[in-house]
């Protein structure tokens, strides 16, 4: 049945790919005989009914013979985006690349030499560009080359600060040669002087935006810089016009991904982040740029989908843990507790990532402290006070240090800060009768004695139960001595 229904498709296309391809050769025929109308004629029926790739090479050909320029480009750009036979695509591009040298259109200039290389690995196209690139940068000025050409031979010596005069002498003869511009930007940009650097080459990467290897040095640095806007620019540039190999490519990519993240466009973010992704396997930094964009538009479910393949790769990536954690959080998920104490373990001994994460680390201290695992969150407060004092953190380590019987080390920390709940002073008050100061924790209660429900709380300390017996002893003698006092004497008659 199958073939039977192949086998009926092919008879009904027969006829239709049979007239096309004679339509093709009446066509042929008549442009060698030069009459263009009948070529044309026939050209275009084979193009309505195969879209033929050669056949629109021919039409470009009769409109650019015609003089039509603007139609002959637009069937030399339908020819070369078409299964058109090897011969007719060059002819084609090389076609595209006059017409547009002649206007003046560099963009599209660039464009096509560069898809020509691209299909065809043609050294000529990509000298092409070269020898344009080489033509803006240069200068008429003929003291100006002398003084550039001086440089350069200079350079050669390894002279580089009379080299560097050279380029700005003749810079100074004709304030618009690009050329010893470049090279003062490339001395700076090899010294890692980036202000210098932005200096000379910002000019030529504004004058000739196709000139991908300075809008690449540009763009990294205004990337560096997180001048994000203008790095989108450049890198678009080496995307659009450069040569670049793939892992270039991808970093570009990457990086102008990020800069969209960056102004807010997450929309393009994904676009190229995504296609980062894909290019290059085995890498989870795009992912973990993808799955910030996912969270900051609130797709939480397709982050953690990222998130759990970036974790797939690398195992104990920091970010990763952090996102997917909080994540969790967000959602009021304990499952965050598992990836913050796992992010904790890995940097702990690093004061700088450690720092990052404070905020996530005081969270997961706090979880770990409600469910009374003392011992965790004691470790977690305590490394969080070697960055620094925060009352939180200082109770928590004090509480949790209580609860384990630490006592002289919560009694230190709770001393650090002013006790704020009667409950933390009932603790205080706690230790210090677990370390045999009875007149400490005397004068706490005593202050308290008047609060029932904090006195209530303190009897569940065993601890203090014995002192706090002492102390209603103590009230109740005070209260009938001052009962005592106010009963008036009766006088006898």
């Amino acid at each position: 049945m199958k073939k039977t229904l192949i086998i009926t498709m092919i008879l009904f296309l027969l006829p239709e790919i049979l007239f096309s391809s004679q339509y093709h050769h009446i066509g042929r025929n008549a442009y060698v005989y030069r009459n263009y109308a009948k070529a044309k004629e026939n050209f275009l029926k084979d193009v309505e009914i195969s879209g033929s790739g050669d056949s629109y090479y021919f039409l470009g050909e009769i409109e650019k013979n015609e003089k039509n320029y603007d139609l002959a480009i637009q069937y030399f750009a339908a020819a070369v985006s078409r299964n058109t036979s090897r011969k007719f695509l060059i002819n084609s591009y090389w076609n595209l690349i006059i017409l547009y040298e002649e206007r003046g259109d560099y963009p599209n200039y660039i464009k096509y030499c560069r898809e020509f290389w691209f299909k065809t690995r043609d050294s000529s196209a990509r000298q092409k560009i070269d020898t344009l690139i080489n033509k803006l940068l240069w200068s008429d000025n003929e003291e100006a080359v002398k003084k550039y050409n001086e440089g350069v031979a200079l350079l050669k010596k390894g002279d580089t600060n009379n080299a560097s005069q050279s380029f700005r002498d003749a810079i100074n003869i004709d304030s618009m040669f690009l050329s010893p511009k470049f090279e003062l930007g490339m001395i700076a940009y090899k010294a890692n002087n980036n202000s210098d650097t932005m200096y000379y080459l910002a000019p030529i990467a504004e004058r000739i935006p196709f000139y991908a290897e300075v809008q690449l040095i540009i763009g990294n640095i205004n990337f560096n810089s997180k001048n994000y806007t203008s790095a989108i620019t450049n890198f678009s540039s080496v995307l659009e016009y450069g040569f670049a190999d793939k892992e270039t490519e991808y970093n570009t990519m990457l990086k102008r991904g990020t800069c969209y993240y960056h102004t807010g466009d997450y929309e393009n973010a994904e676009k190229d982040i995504s296609s980062a992704s894909e290019s290059v396997k085995g890498n989870n930094e795009p992912l973990v740029i993808l799955a910030a964009i996912y969270i900051k538009k609130k797709e939480l479910d397709s982050a953690l989908k990222i998130l759990q393949k970036a974790e797939a790769i690398t195992a104990n990536d920091p970010v990763v843990l952090f996102q997917t954690g909080s994540i969790y959080f967000y959602r009021n998920d304990d499952k965050y507790a598992p990836y913050f104490d796992r992010l904790h373990d890995i940097v702990k001994e690093n004061d700088t990532e450690y720092k990052k994460y404070s905020k996530a680390f005081k969270l997961l201290m706090t979880y770990h402290y409600n469910k009374k695992n003392f011992t965790r969150s004691l470790e977690i407060s305590n490394r969080l006070l070697s960055g620094g004092n925060d009352y939180e953190i200082i109770i928590t380590s004090a509480r949790s240090s209580h609860h384990l019987g630490q006592h002289e080390e919560a009694i230190t920390s709770f001393k650090k800060i002013s006790l704020q709940n009667s409950s933390d002073k009932i603790l205080l008050a706690g230790s210090y009768a677990a370390t045999g100061r009875k007149e400490h924790a005397m004068e706490i209660l005593k202050n308290l004695q008047y609060d029932q429900n904090a006195l209530s709380e303190a009897k569940n300390n065993n601890h203090l139960l014995p002192l706090i017996k002492e102390v209603e002893k103590e009230a109740e003698q005070k209260r009938k001595e001052q009962q005592n006092r106010t009963v008036t004497p009766v006088t006898q008659p």
